[in-house]
Parts: C-alpha cells; structure tokens; sequence
C-alpha cells in the first residue's frame, strides 16, 4: 500500500484532496459545485455520494473493519470477475477478488461543466490457475456530477474468450427498508437465492420485507427506489447490465453479521450486475464497458418543479 503522501504529490485538479482514511487508506474526497463524494483507492470503492442540498445517497457500515484482506461493507463494492458465490468452490471470496487489492490513480480532472472526472486501474499480475486463469485489465472512471456515474470497462489480455460476472453492489442509506419500494421490475422473472433458487415472476412494486435475494433477470436499464420515509426517489440507470439483485438481510440473519449487527434496517441494496444467466463473455482481446448512474430528488423540490 502506498502512503497518503505519495498520492499528495500527484497533479491533481482543485476539486480532488488526497487524504488518510479509515485503517490509514488513501482516500480520495470530491467536492464540485454538484456534490460531494469520497472514494478509497482499497478496492476502487466509493464510499459515499450527497449531491448538493440533498442527503446521503449511500450507507457505510460503522462495523466495516477497513483492514488489508477485507472488503469495505456498505458504499458501491465492485465485483469481478463472479458475483456472489463463485460457481464451482465456495471457499473463494464472495464477489471476486478486485474489491481486496489497491486500485492506481490513471487520471483526474475538473471537466468544463464543473463535474470532475477520476480514472482508476487494476490488472491481473499472474492468473490464478484455480479460481481465475486469465490475464485481464480493469479501469474505472468515475464521474461525480448531479449524478454519480462509475464505467467498470473489463479488458481481455487473452486469445481466448473469457466468461465472468461483474456488478456495483450498492448500499443505499435508508431509514427503514420496509418503507421502500422498486418501480420497474413488474412482470420480470427472479430468482429466489433465499429459496433454492426457484424462479418467480414479480407482481406489482418490489417491496423489502424480511430476509430478500431476489436476482432479477433480464432487468430493465432504468428503476427507481422509492423511500417513503425519507421523502425521495432515487434513480438507478444502467448500460450493458442485463440483471438486477435485490438484499437485505433481515433482523434475523443481519443479527448474527458481524458487519451489520442491529443496522441491517439503515440500507437496502440495489445491485447492477451481469450474473447468473446474464454472465458475461469477453471474445479474445476484446473488451466490455458497464455503466451506472445514481441521482436523486426528493418529493418536495419534484413538487416545487410541477
């Protein structure tokens, strides 16, 4: 892990501050006159997102352990190259690997319209002949605006196609998810992962109560979350991701999480993926690029603009 100063003596524009974070990670805190937003280097992880004159928009964990070998809980983890489980050993991290290394600093700047703009990189140094036996190239450009929009693009450095799953695992920072609801995925099959993955078909708004896994299927690119109690839509808007999970723990399985405890009712996660039967394969020497976007209003100011 490199020190915080070395970081300091980058170019970086007005906008970026290199600072130390939790667990003594690199940090790097945007503020523009659209929002405010940090991100760690440790996983290419952005912790946090409040656009101007509105709330936060996502939910870190206070039990997250910010310790080398450890996945920060709560932000927008990225996974590569499975999500969830991986397929054939279980004994493997959840998500993949990319979330434990430390990302390198590409680019950064203040583009003209005053959003600022962050490109990160990773790369596989040696394939893993078990669990991933490939050489691959990860960047990440992060564009902090009225809306947050994070572009993973996987690179394949082989001569061969690869098959991989990749996804944002956001946490979203609400006040009661049974207050919450998703519009946009009536009629869309799931899967059920808390019910031996059997296969169901949504009906009506997709709601939170209790214990949920809901993997969508062929998900529309565009949803809304709808808190309730905290007054505000949030957009979630997506480009080449075909699949869309739904979790909360629940009182009962947050309560035995040591990462969560009793604060399994503070989030909801809403998750952009290419999973399951929407995996992923790259042709040889190729490339693909997914986007998300995260923006919010809250019902007043929509009713202000009416």
């Amino acid at each position: 892990m490199r020190d915080v100063r070395h970081f300091q003596n980058c170019a970086l524009p007005k906008s970026v501050e290199v600072i130390q974070g939790k667990g003594g990670f690199p940090l790097l805190h945007i503020l523009n006159r659209y929002a405010e937003c940090s991100l760690y280097l440790y996983g290419a992880h952005v912790v946090s997102f409040k656009p101007q004159d509105q709330t936060e928009l996502l939910w870190l964990s206070p039990y997250s352990r910010f310790s080398k070998g450890t996945p920060i809980r709560g932000g927008i983890p990225i996974c590569f190259p499975w999500f969830s489980k991986h397929r054939t050993m279980d004994y493997l991290p959840l998500h993949g690997f990319v979330r434990t290394e430390f990302w390198n600093i590409e680019s950064a700047e203040d583009l003209t319209d005053g959003r600022t703009k962050i490109e990160l990189r990773t790369e596989s140094e040696e394939p893993l002949p078990d669990s991933w036996p490939y050489h691959f190239r990860l960047k990440i450009i992060i564009t902090v605006g009225e809306k947050l929009e994070i572009a993973l693009i996987i690179q394949n450095l082989e001569d061969l196609p690869i098959i991989c799953e990749d996804g944002f695992h956001t946490y979203f920072k609400v006040n009661n998810p049974h207050g919450c609801q998703v519009r946009g995925l009536d009629g869309i099959e799931y899967i059920d992962r808390t019910k031996g993955d059997i296969r169901e078909r949504q009906n009506g708004l997709a709601c939170f109560e209790g214990e949920i896994v809901h993997a969508f299927m062929h998900a529309p690119q565009r949803l809304e979350l709808v808190d309730l109690v905290d007054n505000r839509r949030i957009c979630i808007e997506q480009e080449n991701m075909d699949s869309i999970v739904l979790w909360n723990p629940g009182k009962d399985v947050g309560a035995v999480n040591s990462e969560i405890f009793s604060a399994w009712d503070q989030f909801v996660c809403v998750e952009s993926t290419n999973c399951l039967d929407c995996q992923l394969s790259i042709p040889p020497l190729g490339s693909h690029c997914s986007i998300l976007r995260l923006s919010s209003i809250s019902f007043d100011k929509e009713e202000k603009r009416r």
